[in-house]
């Protein structure tokens, strides 16, 4: 995608220059590469030891087989070449898929969003943590009794961005650690605004309905006008909707159809992709990238 194009994504927020740049230019590897290396110095200037001791109490899965990227990885130059190759795929993807999203009819704009959001999630996980081979999505799709779900597993994509963002000092709602999940808030009166959400635990693989990730979303959204919360949890919520309304259309044509009509499924899923593109998309390059010493050092390296 051109400049001009990713700018109209963009346009209307404040650092949308600085948004378009950092995409353009971590397409090319060796960008990525600088990137990678700096950003690490930048966001633990304690090195391994803030990693070490923030992954070492975290209950991930062992099955994932994910460490946090070392120096010693950092000076290891197979392992930077290989990474920062698969950083630059990630990026150049998820903005194809941008670009597709633009180009297609409303209804089909849910499916390109999600997919454009799988590069994305994957290149902000692979900033930060060293795994192997890709073991898919991490969620499962079913159906029951009409009903739509999504199961959380303990391998893939879904996860690791969970243990990204945990690592990055933003527990969240899927991660595997101990936090609590949201409690229950109540105005003056005394009545519930918003219901408590409890943990839901990757590591648990725990089985949510369509309705209850929309509910579980709205809740997460409208607390932000009331106190700040953490993007990640409804970051990982707003893509597991994603996914199940992506596999929807794959899977269950009846179940599509019947989903395209549905006026207010549609102006919730309406808010979803505004929400990812003028607010999730940013926050996560935001998480990466924008920090002061960093950005100068970007912007340095692409003159």
């Amino acid at each position: 995608m051109s400049f001009s194009a990713l700018r109209d994504i963009f346009i209307g927020r404040a650092d949308t220059d600085y948004c378009v740049r950092s995409l353009l230019f971590l397409k090319s590897r060796s960008n990525a590469k600088n990137y990678l290396t700096n950003v690490h110095l930048v966001a633990f200037p304690g090195r391994d030891s803030q990693k070490n001791k923030r992954w070492k109490n975290y209950p991930h899965s062992e099955k994932q087989n994910v460490t946090p990227i070392l120096q010693k990885h950092l000076l290891d130059s197979d392992f930077i070449d290989k990474h920062s190759e698969r950083l630059s795929f990630d990026i150049s993807r998820f903005t194809e898929f941008l670009d597709g999203y633009y180009r297609v009819s409303d209804d089909i704009k849910p499916i390109m969003l999600h997919y454009s959001m799988i590069y994305l999630l994957d290149f902000f996980s692979r900033t930060w943590l060293k795994y192997g081979r890709n073991p898919g999505h991490g969620l499962k799709w079913s159906k029951k009794d009409g009903e739509h779900f999504a199961m959380v597993k303990d391998v893939g994509s879904f996860p690791r961005t969970a243990d990204a963002f945990y690592l990055r000092y933003e527990s969240n709602v899927f991660s595997a650690d101990d936090f609590g999940g949201f409690g229950s808030q109540r105005n003056i009166a005394g009545e519930t605004v918003f219901a408590k959400i409890d943990k839901l635990k990757y590591t648990d693989k725990p089985k949510i309905r369509l309705h209850d990730l929309i509910s579980i979303y709205e809740n997460l959204r409208g607390r932000a006008n009331y106190y700040p919360v953490y993007n990640s949890s409804p970051i990982l919520v707003g893509y597991a909707i994603l996914f199940v309304v992506s596999s929807i259309s794959r899977y269950d044509p009846k179940g599509w159809l019947k989903t395209r009509e549905d006026i207010q499924l549609k102006n919730k899923m309406d808010v979803l992709q505004y929400d990812f593109l003028y607010e999730w998309t940013p926050f996560i390059l935001q998480q990466t990238i924008l920090m002061e010493d960093l950005k100068r050092r970007l912007m340095i390296l692409g003159d």
